[in-house]
């Protein structure tokens, strides 16, 4: 992480220094990305999505990039449709169209479709992209309507492709004001989801083209050895009995893959147990609130109040319209994924990490149903698809399955090696069960039946289960903090430093200390500063958040943004107006997990800022705090007059590598009397 983020410093710093190559850097990639043929050799998507992280970081200015990408995209098409105009039919002798006349082809075949419109089609259509102005121009399309339709194209194209770089970079800047540690969960998961599609994607093709041969080869090696020949003919030959051969497949798999588990365990359990506690605490240090919320909603996914009442609809509905080919394979997918669930809970004894919640393997697995209750279905779901979709249901339940298995390692319910236990457990079986299924004749299901009692059942069952346990669920998964007891007169005096002077982040928001503590209930402060012209900030909803993209809004009307210390947000919020209302302070309050020797007056910590308005972030407007943080904390001591207080001084401060902060802490404490 470490080192992504010094690339990333380093590409900003160098981009910011040498505009001009950057500039000139967009523009070539533009032009490569429309080139004839080598547009299919550049990830033009890819780039230009980076280009607009790159803007969103304020590295590049959004308009002078829009425009070069334009103009690199006309020049482009431009250059392509010229080869095409003076060369004709002579270019299907050039390499690559001598070797791949199908690129030819295909572009040919859109153009007689759609005509000069295909032009501006064809901008957005990736496999004909960088192939249609050639063919527009070896087909005689006159060269003024080209241009027209080449710079219109462009125009649109360019904004398609770069704004929603411009976009997401914008939402991570967002959350990294928030916390940096939201900004890795959004793009770790958003990576995982991306790898995760575009494996299954890749998997779909590749069987699409080699599922055929492959089942032959299989088959023929079957019939020239009997003895072991009978448990792989049961996957392909469709006159062969499934019962006692899939049976032998599920004994086999559970006794190797069980039996291979406990090995390793009896063998030595240091690596694995190692493995285990190492990913957990990566993903310990990265919780926070906001994803807490949304991971455990996907780990409620996996859970046996949604995934029963689906196993139970499914088999209902196959039952009821006498599919019993189907019925008998997806009852086997349940069985196995019962049983794989049991026997992991026997075998499986790996030391947890200390702060693991209990989590311990129960006769339901929610990693392994999952996999086999949503993996299953959506074999049940493309026997009845066109070939050319049969990816849609694999890609929907893989996109579940991931979900539920990142939240049980997110909220630390289940270590590394249980989670992979269970995916790569049921997907063996999944697998072979529906090949199984694929190859042996049966009556087609109700594909509209079978798709909506699915999704019907999972949409009504996920959201009762939502609704009714997602705020029980959150707390019961919440990170756990230990309370200790402090004296006050101890704190008072000195031991105040013994609390941490910076907040807590995965190196986000470095430049904030904590400068101020306090001793009493939160209610009594914020009663006592509302007095005193205090006030909460607007809530952060969708009407409030909708204010951010208003070119020139009043600052008191622009939300506060929370933030993040030791994994939790602030517990008090407030602001207060300065003079012209074109700055605000800005006070946070966060638990210490700490109490007064008496056990009833909880320690807090937190920090005074000063917030402007901010439109650092292409398309949006937001408060942001100033990086400074001893004139706020100055400014603060104006309220003051009616608590007890005293202004100190931090040891070994300057050992910190920030420096804008003198070291100072005010210590608030009710005053004797109220």
């Amino acid at each position: 992480m470490d080192f992504l983020q010094s690339l990333l410093e380093s590409l900003l710093t160098w981009v910011g220094h040498h505009p001009y190559w950057a500039g000139t850097f967009v523009f070539l990639v533009s032009l490569a990305e429309s080139l004839a043929v080598v547009g299919l050799l550049i990830p033009g998507t890819v780039v230009m999505f980076g280009v607009g992280a790159l803007v969103a970081a304020g590295a590049l200015e959004l308009w002078p990039t829009l425009a070069l990408a334009a103009a690199g995209a006309v020049v482009g098409d431009s250059m392509s449709y010229w080869l095409g105009y003076h060369y004709h039919d002579r270019l299907r002798q050039w390499w690559p169209f001598s070797r791949h006349p199908e690129l030819l082809r295909r572009g040919e075949e859109f153009f007689h479709r759609h005509g000069g419109k295909s032009v501006l089609l064809g901008r957005f259509v990736g496999p004909v992209r960088p192939v249609i102005p050639v063919v527009a121009g070896m087909l005689n399309m006159p060269p003024r309507r080209f241009m027209v339709v080449n710079v219109l194209s462009a125009l649109g194209w360019a904004p398609a492709y770069i704004l929603p770089g411009v976009v997401f970079g914008a939402s991570l800047g967002l959350a990294s004001a928030v916390a940096s540690r939201l900004a890795v969960i959004v793009v770790l998961l958003l990576l995982i989801l991306w790898i995760t599609v575009w494996g299954v994607l890749r998997i779909a093709r590749l069987l699409q083209r080699h599922a055929e041969p492959m089942a032959a080869r299989v088959l023929g090696w079957s019939r020239k050895h009997p003895m072991l020949g009978v448990i792989t003919a049961v996957l392909v030959d469709p006159k062969q009995p499934e019962l006692r051969g899939m049976a032998i497949w599920a004994l086999l798999l559970l006794v190797l893959g069980l039996g291979l588990m406990g090995g390793l365990e009896a063998l030595n359990t240091a690596p694995l147990a190692r493995l285990d506690n190492a990913v957990f605490y990566i993903l310990q240090g990265l919780r926070t609130p906001w994803a807490d919320q949304f991971i455990v909603l996907l780990g409620q996914l996996g859970d046996a109040q949604v995934i029963v009442p689906l196993m139970l609809a499914v088999t209902l509905m196959l039952a009821l319209s006498q599919h019993r080919h189907a019925a008998a394979h997806w009852l086997a997918a349940l069985g196995f994924g019962l049983l794989l669930a049991g026997g992991m809970q026997i075998v499986l004894h790996l030391p947890r990490p200390l702060h693991m919640l209990p989590g311990q393997l129960q006769i339901f697995s929610h990693v392994a149903m999952s996999m086999l209750v949503y993996g299953f279905l959506a074999v049940l779901l493309a026997r009845e698809l066109p070939a050319p979709r049969r990816w849609l249901p694999y890609v929907g339940a893989s996109l579940l399955i991931v979900g539920v298995a990142v939240a049980r390692l997110y909220l630390g319910v289940h270590g590394l090696s249980e989670v992979l236990a269970g995916l790569l457990g049921g997907l063996l079986w999944a697998a072979l069960l529906g090949v199984s299924y694929r190859r042996h004749l049966a009556p087609p299901v109700p594909l509209t039946a079978l798709g909506a009692t699915g999704a019907l059942v999972l949409l009504l069952a996920g959201t009762l289960h939502i609704s009714m346990h997602h705020a029980r669920d959150v707390e019961q998964h919440a990170v756990r903090h230990s309370v200790r007891t402090v004296d006050a007169q101890a704190w008072w005096n000195g031991a105040w430093q013994d609390l941490p002077a910076y907040r807590k982040d995965l190196k986000g928001e470095p430049s904030q200390p904590l400068t101020l503590q306090w001793l009493g209930s939160i209610g009594e402060l914020r009663r006592y500063l509302a007095a005193r012209g205090w006030y909460d900030p607007v809530d952060l909803e969708l009407k409030t958040l909708l204010v951010w993209l208003t070119p020139n809004p009043v600052l008191a009307e622009l939300p506060v943004l929370p933030q993040v210390h030791d994994g939790r947000h602030e517990s008090l919020l407030m602001v207060h107006g300065l003079p012209g209302q074109e700055r605000q302070l800005v006070l946070r309050l966060w638990t210490a997990d700490a109490r007064a020797a008496d056990g009833n007056t909880p320690l807090w910590v937190g920090n005074v800022t000063r917030h402007r308005v901010s439109k650092k972030i292409p398309l949006f407007t937001v408060a942001r705090s100033e990086a400074v943080f001893s004139q706020p904390l100055a400014e603060f001591e104006r309220a003051l007059d009616g608590l007890a207080w005293k202004r100190v001084q931090r040891t070994g401060w300057r050992e910190a590598r920030y420096n804008n902060w003198n070291g100072e802490v005010i210590l608030l404490r009710a005053a004797p009397g109220n």
